[in-house]
């Protein structure tokens, strides 16, 4: 399986448990390494409560806020992959205090 792969699968898994990323790459010349270099931003969904005043109501919008940034794939997964770990070890907790 290449990287992008298990990059896709570990958003798909990361969707199902309600968090939401987007990965952005950008694209620039380094003069130090006289080449063309890959930096990726993997931006996180929050949600801000805002006070709508013709509605007299607060509303939530949905934003992306950048969470993380690298120049390799390999980062990209890695990145994910804890973030996995963090969301499964908080239901492992939620559900040992739901059993006692």
């Amino acid at each position: 399986m290449n990287i992008n792969q298990n990059i896709n699968k570990l958003l798909y898994v990361l969707k199902q448990k309600e968090q939401i990323y987007k990965i952005n790459s950008f694209q620039f010349y380094s003069e130090r390494n006289n080449k063309y270099s890959t930096k990726f931003q993997i931006l996180k969904r929050i949600f801000e409560e805002t006070y709508n005043i013709r509605e007299d109501k607060i509303e939530l919008i949905e934003k992306y806020k950048i969470d993380y940034e690298c120049y390799s794939k390999i980062d990209i997964m890695k990145y994910l992959v804890d973030e996995y770990k963090k969301i499964g070890s908080e239901a492992d907790g939620k559900q040992r205090n739901k059993r006692l």
